[in-house]
């Protein structure tokens, strides 16, 4: 059977779940600004993760979130990170859909509980995940048509935000600014994500000579005003995107484009699991057995799926 949609119920009012994208006028600069609700709690609340860490994993999913939302058509934008701290990977990827306007998002950490104990109750994303040998990896995969494109750059920095303005400093070689942030409402307790990143569009040696004269000043303008975003206003339900850039950017002129909407949704399923398993063979299975059954559980989601050894081996009818 297909997999059904996950449906996420929101306030008629909500501007949570979106990603706006954005131009300032006069200017070779573009932007895109993003708040979660909804969709990071459900999946962070899935995990027993410390709040140190959830912290973290919010402000990935909010990084994965704007850059998926670049995707025109349906494909998957994955975000991961690989070091030997404590956390030795992290990972959120974001499927596209519906050309685009559509992002459904995940997201897991793996936690190595010998290195955990090391660290304080409250651990920087440095001492967690940030070392000399570890990598942040983004993957952009739009199916069997399409080439895949990876980009990876070194944990170098205090932050996400340090590791991703550092990523398109140097990987993509586009001037970026970017501010990322993710924390418990005060109010609800519910945990909430937003960010916003601003870059150059300073592609070939005609938009570097433009940078390096003229466009200097307006690109020095646009991205100090960025650094000047605090925390809360990236979160504050009060305050939505438009509001939010209006704030910032009045005196230049902000043109907001149509903005791309966030659900929480993974891709695992009763059929999916079910197909791996089958290829088990019988005497394999019964060493898999725990209180009489199979019990599969999904990282991303924390769902566990639940087989008898005959459901195991059978096949699915509609298979």
């Amino acid at each position: 059977m297909p997999e059904a949609p996950i449906i996420i119920s929101e306030p008629a009012n909500s501007r949570d779940n979106e990603v706006r994208p954005f131009a300032i006028e006069g200017m070779d600069v573009k932007g895109r600004a993003v708040r979660l609700g909804t969709v990071v709690d459900h999946i962070l609340s899935a995990h027993d993760y410390p709040d140190f860490i959830n912290h973290i994993l919010g402000e990935m999913l909010a990084l994965a979130a704007m850059l998926g939302s670049l995707l025109k058509y349906e494909g998957i934008v994955t975000v991961q990170t690989k070091s030997d701290g404590p956390v030795p990977m992290m990972v959120v990827d974001y499927e596209a859909k519906h050309q685009g306007m559509i992002g459904r998002m995940r997201g897991c950490v793996t936690i190595d509980d010998n290195k955990m104990q090391q660290y304080g109750k409250n651990p920087s994303f440095k001492g967690l995940i940030g070392s000399k040998k570890g990598y942040l990896a983004l993957t952009i995969d739009q199916g069997a048509d399409m080439e895949r494109y990876q980009g990876i750059v070194d944990l170098a920095g205090e932050t996400l935000s340090d590791v991703a303005r550092n990523y398109f400093n140097t990987s993509e070689q586009t001037p970026t600014e970017i501010q990322l942030t993710c924390d418990r409402d005060s109010v609800s307790g519910h945990w909430r994500a937003g960010g916003i990143m601003v870059q150059h569009l300073a592609h070939g040696e005609e938009g570097k000579i433009r940078l390096a004269t003229r466009e200097e000043e307006n690109w020095t303008r646009a991205s100090v005003l960025v650094k000047s975003v605090k925390t809360s206003e990236l979160t504050d339900p009060s305050l939505d995107l438009d509001q939010l850039l209006y704030r910032l950017y009045n005196e230049d002129g902000v043109r907001v484009f149509d903005a791309a909407h966030m659900q929480k949704g993974c891709r695992c399923s009763r059929v999916k699991i079910h197909s791996v398993i089958s290829q088990f063979k019988a005497e394999e299975l019964e060493d898999m057995l725990e209180d009489g059954l199979i019990k599969v559980n999904c990282q991303f989601c924390n769902s566990t799926y639940n087989f008898t050894i005959k459901e195991a081996i059978e096949r699915f009818a509609n298979q």
